[in-house]
């Protein structure tokens, strides 16, 4: 009787230490995580990380201690701060003199650039072991309250080179609690080019040092924190990440545009030799059947009339499988990229300067018109010039190849931003 007492007990000490394990689960599921990372690398490796974390208190003790692990990389210089902000106010009673507030919130840690001179900063001491970093929080965080913690550091390891291409793997910032919000803004220094770079940003982050001032409040670090994770030319984010999950960020850099897309110039290259190399054996295949059928023509097409001699002439002028066809397509497709690369920035040029009065249909005839009769003419032009040497056929044939480069052009596009996407 005893024993089954015992093993009942046991029983009811496993399933409240589970249930105790499931309700903190629920609890650090609705209290989760969020990171932000401003990511420059440089032409020598080197990587200058600025993060900030976002810690939410789940317990319902107080939290004094925290720790976090630093995959694949030793960093140096790294700088922890801890931030704090204060309460905000969003209700007030007008009716009494001065501002005086009636309910307060807790300030919001994600996005905060209106608040921006009101924060303040501790510097955090830490104790590593490996690549684990261990602290205590110089302001303890209350039960289901908020703070953030920012971290600064370079690290040489994220970043491969290889004959000039310099391919990194960022691996983000291990912490033993789930994330709910991981964004990672990637850039590089001012003379190196990134694939995938949408646009050309400057948002004042020291590219060349961790540069955190030793202050317990300051607008520049303000203005620094305020732009980590928020904006940049290459950005990639994840969602719900379980504890202990890292976000691993791939992609490349070089020293100049030519060696960054030297792997695409060389695929595009060899598809363009072996098209234009099947095409020239497809005509020689094509004018040995017509040597042979005219061997037969000239043994039995004495009765033939003039006006059937010259069409088979026009026929064979017109021939869907000439090289001359294929050629002048890909010169039409060539000057409609090379205007289209001219006009882009010339449009944007003169929209930044016309007049204030100029109306939409003097604008319509001023730029769009000239335009469409330029793409116009360089799209039938050469199609119209052939068709007069070869006849009104070859106009039809440079049509199609016209349209088969186009289509080879998208494909190509798709495959090349797929490429980029899985690199990023």
């Amino acid at each position: 009787m005893q024993r089954k007492l015992i093993f009942v007990s046991l029983i009811i000490i496993f399933l409240l230490v589970d249930f105790a394990q499931l309700v903190f689960a629920q609890e650090e599921f609705l209290f989760s995580q969020g990171q932000f990372y401003t990511v420059i690398f440089r032409g020598n490796g080197e990587a200058i990380v600025y993060g900030k974390l976002v810690l939410n208190n789940p317990n319902e003790e107080p939290l004094t201690d925290f720790s976090f692990e630093i995959p694949k990389v030793s960093p140096t210089e790294l700088v922890l701060y801890q931030m704090k902000f204060p309460l905000e106010c969003v209700r007030y009673d007008y009716r009494l003199p001065g501002e005086h507030c009636v309910e307060w919130q807790e300030p919001d840690y994600y996005y905060y650039s209106h608040r921006q001179g009101k924060a303040e900063y501790q510097k955090i001491q830490y104790t590593k072991s490996g690549n684990l970093y261990r602290f205590s929080l110089p302001n303890p965080v209350e039960p289901h309250k908020p703070t953030a913690i920012i971290v600064g550091y370079a690290a040489k390891g994220y970043v491969k080179e290889s004959f000039g291409l310099f391919k990194f793997n960022f691996e983000t910032i291990k912490v033993d609690s789930r994330i709910e919000e991981i964004k990672v803004v990637v850039d590089v220094d001012t003379d190196l080019f990134l694939k995938g770079k949408k646009a050309e940003v400057n948002y004042g982050l020291p590219k060349d040092e961790i540069a955190f001032p030793q202050t317990i409040s300051s607008r520049s670090l303000d203005s620094l924190v305020g732009t980590i994770g928020r904006y940049g030319p290459l950005v990639k984010e994840a969602k719900n990440l379980a504890p202990n999950e890292s976000f691993i960020v791939k992609g490349e850099y070089a020293k100049s545009w030519f060696r960054l897309y030297l792997s695409s110039i060389l695929i595009v290259i060899v598809i363009l030799v072996l098209i234009f190399a099947g095409f020239y054996f497809l005509q020689r295949f094509f004018k040995k059947r017509e040597k042979k059928s005219d061997k037969g023509e000239t043994m039995t097409g004495q009765g033939e009339t003039t006006a059937f001699l010259e069409k088979k002439k026009e026929d064979k002028k017109s021939n869907f499988f000439d090289f001359t066809n294929l050629w002048v397509s890909f010169f039409s497709v060539l000057l409609v990229f090379f205007f289209t690369y001219l006009l882009l920035p010339l449009f944007k040029e003169v929209k930044s300067y016309l007049c204030v009065g100029i109306e939409e249909e003097e604008m319509f005839i001023i730029l769009i018109i000239p335009v469409f009769l330029l793409y116009f003419l360089v799209i039938f032009g050469p199609a119209i010039f052939l068709a007069t040497k070869k006849g009104w056929k070859a106009f039809i044939y440079v049509l199609i190849y016209e349209f088969f480069w186009y289509l080879l052009l998208i494909i190509l596009s798709v495959l090349f931003i797929h490429r980029v996407c899985l690199l990023g």
